[in-house]
């Protein structure tokens, strides 16, 4: 059984529990406030982990650690600020809450099976710096605005990437409020297993 390492601050560690229900079938999950830079601590998440849920905002002290496991472990971001691990060319451009209908993605069929609804709390638009994956994107109707201006609509309002071993989303669907009565657990496990099918786990 691969391990599951959920990295949220300790006092948000409760809103992650129908995320843990979720995985625990197929996954051993653990929490953990910080990674740290300590080479022996390191070492232990490596050896220990296969996937890494990093839930938290990410300071640039985090980004020497996360670099080091993102070459051999599957790592999944709420990406909740502007880093250099991201992406992204410009400050997150705020959306809203919104559920999506899996029939309106742009990404591949594996994400999406048995998914139906897929709901996004405190969701932002990344506008992409460089060239990935589309893993979730707006419906028809879904806008970003800069100021009056439509500044993207539908589904060239991005919520998820992928590139390679890594996935970005710039919305809340791991919480406990955004897995409630959506398929978001369906989705993050239909990503989940394509991530492990396409990474050498070591």
């Amino acid at each position: 059984m691969l391990s599951v390492l959920v990295v949220a601050e300790d006092a948000e560690w409760h809103n992650y529990k129908e995320l843990e229900e979720c995985l625990m079938n197929d996954y051993h999950v653990d929490y953990t406030d910080k990674i740290t830079t300590d080479i022996a601590e390191l070492s232990k998440i490596e050896f220990s982990y296969e996937i890494i849920f990093f839930l938290k905002h990410l300071e640039m002290s985090d980004v020497p650690a996360i670099s080091r496991l993102a070459k051999s472990k599957i790592m999944v971001f709420h990406v909740k600020n502007r880093n250099v691990l991201v992406p992204i060319s410009e400050d997150l451009l705020p959306v809203g809450d919104l559920e999506l209908n899996a029939s309106a993605m742009r990404g591949r069929l594996e994400y999406f099976a048995g998914v139906d609804r897929i709901r996004l709390l405190d969701a932002h638009h990344m506008e992409l710096r460089e060239n990935c994956e589309i893993i979730l994107n707006g419906n028809r109707n879904t806008k970003v605005l800069l100021g009056d201006i439509t500044f993207r609509t539908g589904k060239n309002v991005i919520f998820g990437v992928r590139k390679d071993n890594m996935a970005w989303f710039s919305a809340d669907i791991f919480s406990n409020e955004a897995m409630k009565e959506s398929d978001n657990c369906r989705f993050i496990k239909n990503l989940l297993k394509e991530l492990v099918g396409s990474a050498e786990i070591y």
